[in-house]
């Protein structure tokens, strides 16, 4: 049972790192100059603005 859980475990390790490979092929090939998730930062600063004020109730 233990060999089943660290053959899983290596197996999405491993897929883990493939993609990780792959992200960073596609990023030398075709470099974004805007990043995929996109935070504005006043609005960043709004949420964390409103998490300190509910926080603080």
């Amino acid at each position: 049972m233990s060999a089943l859980v660290i053959a899983a475990l290596a197996y999405l390790a491993l897929a883990l790192i493939l993609v990780y490979a792959i992200d960073n092929l596609v990023a030398l090939f075709f470099p974004d100059a805007h990043s995929a998730i996109s935070v504005h930062f006043p609005t960043f600063e709004k949420m964390m603005a409103l998490s300190r004020k509910y926080y603080r109730k």
